[in-house]
């Protein structure tokens, strides 16, 4: 749990940055409500990261590094945006599950699309998640089991994540792994919102056979604050149509193959 809340506090103190511009570390100390120690570490941790510099006792984001502002509405805007292409994707990718599968999805509001065509096509087997929006979605369907990881609410994502996000994944292994994602880069690879987010995303790749990418043309040329799946690459992308020629040919060379 400590970790998570200063995960969490690093992401807010780099949303403050992006808006800002810069800032001086009494500043952050105050509007997070924190000691100038605690900031200066986090800084540290950032600055290691690669996700900001510092100068003289002040700090600002690094160019490659986009923190998405966040209020209430943030989640019900992003679940809007390319709607038709989501659902394109999202019935694409329900349709390589095959019935019985054992399968885990991510939070996002494209892995959301992928669990609504899994319900029209009454889809049988197991779905472990740990997206709020996805389990309640799929509670009802016969022939269905639904496992909802439990852990600590992330208010910002409607996902749970943390220690017991962790354990409960741990102990399940599964035939296919959907994922959103935030951002693709050719430079930064695969990129989410949240390293609390990516922490579970890296989980949930790693107990999985199969692991598929599935993101909206938009996010190609995006870099979101945290690495995901640089250890072990996914086996397949799913996107409304074919990605550029350059990102087929960042795929190729991650040995992930494009599938629409």
């Amino acid at each position: 749990m400590p970790q998570s809340r200063s995960l969490r506090r690093q992401e807010l103190l780099l949303e403050i940055l992006c808006q800002a511009g810069e800032s001086t570390v009494e500043d952050l100390a105050h509007r997070l409500k924190v000691s100038v120690w605690t900031v200066r570490r986090d800084l540290s941790v950032l600055q290691d990261r690669g996700a900001l510099q510092r100068l003289h006792g002040r700090a600002e984001v690094a160019g490659a590094t986009q923190v998405e502002p966040w209020d209430s509405t943030s989640l019900h805007q992003a679940a809007a945006d390319h709607l038709e292409a989501k659902q394109s994707i999202g019935r694409s990718v329900a349709l390589l599950i095959p019935i019985g599968a054992h399968l885990a999805l991510s939070g996002g509001s494209t892995t959301l699309e992928v669990a609504r065509a899994l319900k029209a096509l009454r889809f049988q087997g197991e779905v472990v998640t740990n997206a709020l929006d996805i389990a309640v979605e799929l509670a009802a369907i016969p022939g269905l089991n639904v496992v909802c990881t439990g852990g600590e609410v992330q208010p910002r994502y409607h996902t749970l994540a943390g220690a017991v996000t962790e354990r409960v994944l741990k102990l399940h292994f599964f035939d296919f792994a959907v994922i959103g994602v935030s951002g693709i880069d050719l430079r930064h690879g695969f990129t989410v919102n949240s390293q609390v987010e990516a922490a579970t995303v890296n989980l949930i790749a790693e107990h999985a056979r199969t692991v598929v990418v599935a993101a909206d043309s938009s996010k190609f040329g995006r870099v979101a604050f945290a690495s995901v799946l640089s250890e072990a690459p996914p086996h397949l992308f799913a996107c409304e149509g074919a990605p550029p020629p350059a990102y087929l040919q960042f795929f190729k060379a991650l040995g992930t193959r494009a599938v629409g």
